[in-house]
């Protein structure tokens, strides 16, 4: 009778034990599974937020130089000087409110302190946005530069390819070469790409950013 108290007494069989600790595996590897998933969804998160903040300050900046093209200080277009090139033919050597526009680059003056021209840099007056291949100080496969500065690197295009597409007062499109003196609005649309942070899934996160700019006169 003691005898067999005792062996009812005894601990867990071999078997036992090994069955716990595969559920046991099974129940961590599950949770680890699921604590990682989060993680990395987390990290993707802030890295779309912290990117879509800048490419948005970025844009801001874009429309704000865009919505100033064609502002003159003293209220009227500056007078022909006979100094510097005129691409659209108008009497306006100095400043063009419209001086180049591409689907991958626009450039625009205006003469903010109302002096006479358009070359000032304090206000800057003459800015130029093109999409170009990356630099020594700017990585990506593709930045937008402003005055040859780097602005917002990793850079895309959309389906259309185009970094700028161009309007007229009814609202047509302009084409890839417009007449500069026709073009009423812009509409800037870019994604900024960046590596996803889960190295299972790799490939690249996307945020795609869009406006569309009214110009004066």
């Amino acid at each position: 009778m003691t005898r067999t108290i005792f062996q009812e007494r005894q601990g867990t069989t071999l078997i036992e034990q090994v069955v716990a600790l595969l559920l046991g595996s099974v129940v961590v590897m599950a949770l680890y599974g699921f604590y990682r998933a989060q993680l990395f969804q987390t990290l993707a998160q802030e890295t779309k937020t912290s990117t879509l903040q800048d490419a948005r300050g970025a844009l801001d900046i874009i429309v704000r130089d865009l919505k100033n093209a064609g502002s003159w200080g003293n209220g009227s277009l500056p007078l022909e000087t006979g100094v510097g090139d005129d691409p659209d033919n108008d009497p306006d050597g100095v400043c063009n409110r419209v001086y180049a526009a591409t689907e991958a680059m626009i450039h625009v003056q205006m003469d903010l302190n109302g002096n006479g021209n358009c070359a000032d840099t304090d206000p800057r007056e003459n800015i130029r946005y093109e999409l170009t291949g990356p630099t020594s100080t700017c990585s990506g496969t593709k930045i937008i530069r402003r005055n040859g500065e780097c602005l917002v690197a990793n850079v895309s295009t959309p389906t259309t390819g185009k970094l700028f597409t161009y309007f007229n007062n009814a609202g047509t499109d302009l084409g890839d070469a417009p007449s500069l003196a026709a073009v009423k609005r812009v509409r800037i649309a870019f994604t900024v790409q960046l590596k996803n942070p889960d190295p299972k899934i790799g490939g690249t996160l996307a945020s795609e950013l869009s406006t569309s700019v009214e110009l004066r006169n």
